[in-house]
């Protein structure tokens, strides 16, 4: 028996132990200065993911049920971020009354302590979101494999906003560049790593006030991250297909396709972040060209025009049209703008647009993405309403800092009169 096998046939608990092991033997204290904790942490944890027992439960759930065991995945695992938020930021919030009740004497204790508390919610947060993205990929058929990592950092980093637009008249070129290029280098996993810190610092300044905050802000963020994960696995298999049938048949033809892509998903404005880690994904997974993004421009003109230099086979033609329209479907409902696109491109290539297929196709894509629309038919969306402005603070916020981190400088320009 090889090793590996071993080591599947292991009990759960043993690979539990291997998991916390491998923690305490290569997380450091400067990994929290550095930033790579997170990429050590979610190394480990792909390792020890790839042995559970649930992920054969998951695979085995019919089509159907997938919406509402999305549901409750996220609901138990927002549940028990809460509670682990309201633990550390009451911890934070007794060495605070600690502390003024003896005149600070406490402090070499409970100082320590209520760090301690606050590394290990923090440690225990990112566990919970990596485990439900884990299984709700799992559920929808996109398993994460260890070697799968740098998938998975592309996803979390959209997922928890830690990567988005630096621009406002960006359709998004620049944020896909570098979520689809600097993964290799770790600059994703530090900069989530920077964004996590950072907020549980902010979250827990304010005693008492902390333990609404955190409690409640570790609710939306894991709401937040299960929404869009199930919204990135859900529609990833249908558009991966997609441009699998056109490379079986015309591999040099995927670049021009992924560039079709890319124009379907800007033609509202800008990406979003699903439609950004799905593009990041297929231009990684087909290994195009590294210039591709120099044709990810507004102007679809030349695009157009490359599609009539397409070969003549009907079939080609064909599973191009399909694949975009697979891509306009990603966002649904399917825009007036996205729809132009498709025209220009059907009367393009001569392809009617609207196959049978390709209905059943998007059919599946609304039925598997949504959630489960009981709360939503009876107008009970309470919790999307309750998370409304969280979220609207919560993005301004990330942004802000983003946008810190990706320019040092502005820090400087707007401490300097303060200095003088």
């Amino acid at each position: 028996m090889s090793p590996s096998e071993a080591r599947t046939e292991a009990p759960p608990l043993h690979h539990l132990r291997t998991f916390i092991a491998t923690l305490r033997r290569d997380l450091r204290a400067r990994d929290l200065r550095t930033g790579v904790w997170y990429s050590k942490l979610l190394h480990a944890y792909l390792d020890y993911y790839e042995h559970r027992p649930k992920r054969a439960e998951l695979r085995a759930g019919a089509v159907t049920e997938r919406p509402e065991l999305a549901r409750e995945l996220i609901d138990r695992t927002a549940l028990w971020s809460a509670l682990s938020g309201t633990l550390a930021a009451g911890g934070v919030t007794a060495a605070s009354v600690a502390m003024a009740n003896t005149m600070f004497l406490a402090a070499p204790v409970v100082v320590p302590l209520a760090g301690l508390g606050l590394l290990s919610e923090l440690l225990l947060r990112v566990v919970l979101h990596l485990q439900l993205t884990c299984e709700l990929a799992e559920l929808y058929g996109i398993p994460f494999h260890p070697e799968g990592e740098s998938e998975l950092i592309r996803v979390s980093a959209l997922a928890l906003r830690a990567e988005m637009h630096e621009t406002e008249d960006d359709p998004g070129r620049g944020l896909i560049e570098r979520v689809a290029h600097t993964q290799e280098a770790g600059t994703l996993g530090k900069l989530i790593a920077t964004g996590l810190v950072g907020e549980s610092l902010l979250r827990n300044a304010i005693p008492f006030a902390d333990v609404a905050v955190s409690s409640l802000r570790n609710w939306q963020l894991t709401h937040q991250v299960g929404r869009f994960v199930q919204g990135y696995a859900s529609r990833r298999v249908a558009l991966e297909h997609a441009v699998a049938r056109l490379a079986e048949r015309s591999p040099e033809r995927v670049n021009l396709l992924l560039e079709g892509v890319w124009f379907i998903f800007i033609s509202d404005g800008r990406l979003t972040g699903v439609e950004t880690a799905l593009l990041a994904f297929l231009m990684r997974a087909r290994d195009t060209d590294a210039d591709l993004t120099t044709h990810f421009v507004s102007d679809e003109a030349a695009w157009l025009e490359q599609l009539r230099n397409l070969p003549p086979d009907r079939e080609i033609r064909e599973l191009y049209v399909r694949a975009l329209e697979v891509a306009a479907a990603i966002e649904e409902p399917v825009t007036p703008a996205e729809l132009a696109i498709l025209r220009r491109a059907s009367e393009t290539l001569g392809v009617p647009l609207t196959a049978a297929e390709t209905a059943r196709q998007l059919e599946e894509i609304a039925a598997s993405s949504r959630l489960s629309g009981e709360h939503e038919e009876a107008g009970v969306n309470w919790r999307e309403r309750a998370n409304t402005l969280a979220r609207e603070v919560a993005g301004r916020c990330a942004r802000t800092l983003h946008r810190i981190r990706a320019r040092p400088h502005i820090v400087t320009i707007q401490l300097s009169p303060q200095l003088r």
